[in-house]
């Protein structure tokens, strides 16, 4: 199963929770603007542990967009070289979330958060395991830097109310996190529901469907577990497939 990604708007955000990402389960880039060029002790000190699976990314050259068309870049060429990646936008510019819905349609798992969330999961929902086990972060290398020349990207402007963040107490950082909980089929289908809910346009095919419902959960469910949960919303008939069509009654 291929890592989540954490693309980092530092122009418009600077996350102080980085302490919830961890080594070998995520992947960290940050997007720096053309004029900062110099990064703060506390996020060099946060980024060191992840080794080559954190990277820096400065824009060579200015304008409003110009970061957030190189995020657009950055994870269509991402999503290219990992077809089964979740994609996890760290900006409070609304400005993306034309951009997040359109990747849905295209079987793209993708959403913004303003913060990097306290479990990275909906309300209401446990964290899985990873697939396989954590592999063991590289810490022998340090994050490195890349010099990125501009390349255009669309962008929608239009305006989108946030996803909704799980309101949960920070781990304390004296404490080394525990061992992730497993999402049963029913807590897991309960929580598709909900954000199924609140969508305006829900996934048409099983494809995108099911991409969708991997990027509700940080780290992403494993296949066994997203077939388990599918396999409730249907015995529940909240979800109906037939064929590669997919149908809902989620508003009972």
């Amino acid at each position: 199963m291929t890592m989540p990604f954490f693309l980092i708007d530092f122009e418009n955000v600077q996350p102080k929770a980085l302490d919830r990402l961890r080594p070998g389960e995520h992947r960290i880039k940050v997007f720096l603007g053309q004029h900062q060029g110099r990064l703060m002790l506390e996020l060099v000190r946060a980024l060191q542990p992840f080794g080559s699976d954190a990277e820096y990314i400065q824009i060579q050259g200015s304008g409003p967009d110009a970061v957030d068309f190189h995020i657009a870049f950055y994870i269509g060429r991402l999503a290219a070289a990992h077809p089964q990646a979740t994609f996890n936008i760290i900006s409070k510019d609304r400005g993306f979330d034309p951009l997040v819905r359109h990747l849905g349609t295209l079987g793209i798992a993708c959403q913004r958060l303003p913060e990097i969330p306290d479990s990275g999961l909906a309300p209401g929902a446990a964290a899985a395991p990873a697939a396989g086990g954590a592999k063991p972060a590289r810490s022998g290398k340090a994050a490195r830097v890349v010099k990125a020349a501009p390349k255009p990207a669309a962008k929608a402007v239009a305006k989108a109310a946030p996803k909704a963040v799980a309101k949960v107490a920070p781990a304390d950082p004296k404490c080394p996190p525990g061992p992730a909980k497993v999402v049963t089929a029913r807590a897991g289908a309960a929580t598709v529901v909900a954000r199924l809910k609140k969508m305006r346009t829900r996934p048409a095919r099983l494809g995108t469907l099911r991409s969708s419902i991997r990027a509700m959960f940080v780290p992403a469910l494993d296949d066994a577990t997203l077939d388990a949960v599918l396999q409730s919303l249907q015995g529940s008939g909240k979800v109906k497939v037939s064929g590669t069509k997919v149908t809902y009654s989620v508003e009972a």
